[in-house]
């Protein structure tokens, strides 16, 4: 148990802050790359209004008139006039007839004019104003811009400089925050041995005091027991006598309840093997026979021979008892008690169904069943005979969970199942 909520505390807190790096890069990545789209909107607005050409004293009127938007842009930063020597374009002119008259191929290296002539004509034969071309394997972004005259003028911007920063700080970013989790990860593991040991110290306490004070009581519960009985021999047997009998005997199995259920921990060291789960339930449901004929029920059993599962012999003989036990409690007079156990050879497991009928299962809530001392009925009655104190359940659950099993309660066609899935032995 303290192992099982050790490993949930560091999962979560390392999710959380995997969850926070998220956020935080992608945040930053993505401010960083909309800051690197809306500084190549920037230089190709600049040229298009600028007959494509791009230095401080032709483009400073362009900044001018973008200040008020430039300043009002925080997040996404401000452009700097004199950095407009970094950037790599293209600019080219196109008279009405579609005839390139002037070509600014001087900021660039590696493409030749007929290359550009080629991919000019196309662009301005299209009928996007923007978008984006591939190069020489750069990316250009390109803005297409008609004058009074009837000319168009294109500029073409080698984005893949600028947008190789972001994609630097978002390969950076990623192996900083995956470093960063890692070492956050083992110093974790190494302090949460210390953090819980302080819940660890008063579990182990709890866990001590019941096993003491079980034992304590059990000998007072035996000596009361011992003298109801003598009194019933010596002819003073009376509703009385019989009551102190049928008290002292669910006292004593609450209490070796409870000594089970503060053991149940220890299961966790169990060592797993090949167990023949149908000789073990074939036995179980035999035990259970005499006791569900005395009580008029029907009672159906349907076992798969010779299944082999990885569990423990005696904790599975606990498992079914417990199943079984609990359907003979709470099933309605002159039900059906079925159990059914078979293989699926889709998923290798074995599946255990013990059913009861429960007209009154219908609108119970099952989610909390298997909770520890949790009971359907909220009153508690304890005069019923059939009253059981919300242990048996839990501790089949924990049994499954060692086994690495599954256990599930549902409803159906008025009757209540439970359904445990154990992995076959290989």
């Amino acid at each position: 148990m303290i192992q099982k909520f050790r490993w949930r505390f560091i999962i979560i807190s390392i999710l959380s802050l995997a969850l926070v790096l998220f956020v935080s890069i992608g945040s930053l990545v993505y401010t960083n790359f909309s800051q690197a789209k809306n500084e190549s909107n920037r230089v190709l607005s600049v040229l298009v209004n600028n007959n494509g050409q791009l230095t401080p004293e032709r483009t400073r009127g362009a900044f001018d008139r973008q200040k008020t938007l430039i300043t009002q842009d925080f997040l996404l930063g401000r452009f700097n006039p004199e950095s407009v020597y970094q950037y790599r374009y293209i600019s080219v002119l196109v008279d009405p007839n579609q005839k390139i008259t002037v070509l600014n191929n001087q900021k660039i290296f590696n493409v030749s004019q007929t290359q550009i002539k080629q991919i000019s004509q196309k662009v301005a034969n299209g009928k996007k104003k923007r978008g984006v071309i591939t190069i020489e394997d750069n990316l250009y972004e390109y803005q297409i811009k008609n004058t009074p005259a009837g000319e168009k003028i294109l500029a073409f911007l080698n984005t893949s400089l600028i947008y190789e920063k972001s994609w630097m700080l978002l390969r950076l970013a990623t192996l900083l925050g995956c470093a960063a989790l890692i070492f956050f990860a083992i110093i974790l593991i190494i302090v949460s041995k210390y953090a819980i040991k302080p819940i660890a110290n008063v579990y182990n306490k709890q866990k001590q005091f019941i096993t003491n004070a079980g034992h304590e009581l059990k000998t007072p519960l035996a000596i009361i027991s011992a003298n109801t009985e003598m009194q019933e021999m010596m002819g003073n047997e009376s509703e009385w006598t019989k009551s102190t009998k049928e008290q002292t005997q669910r006292l004593t199995e609450l209490i070796n309840n409870l000594i089970a259920l503060a053991r149940m921990n220890e299961t966790e060291t169990l060592t797993l093997g090949k167990v023949d789960f149908s000789e073990i339930l074939e036995k179980t449901t035999q035990s259970f026979a005499s006791v569900i004929k005395n009580k008029q029920l029907q009672y159906q059993v349907n076992i798969q021979k010779e299944i082999q599962v990885m569990a423990e012999e005696k904790s599975l003989t606990e498992l079914t008892n417990i199943l079984l036990d609990n359907a003979q409690k709470y099933c309605d007079p002159n039900g059906k008690i079925s159990v059914k156990l078979s293989t699926s050879n889709w998923n290798k497991m074995a599946t255990l169904t013990v059913a009861n009928s429960y007209a009154e299962g219908k609108d119970v809530d099952y989610r909390n069943f298997f909770e520890r001392f949790y009971r359907e009925d909220e009153s508690h009655n304890n005069n019923k005979k059939t009253g059981g104190f919300g242990i048996g359940l839990s501790m089949a659950k924990e049994l499954v969970n060692v086994f690495k099993g599954k256990i599930s309660v549902n409803y159906k066609d008025g009757q209540i199942m439970f359904v445990v899935s154990l992995h076959l032995a290989k």
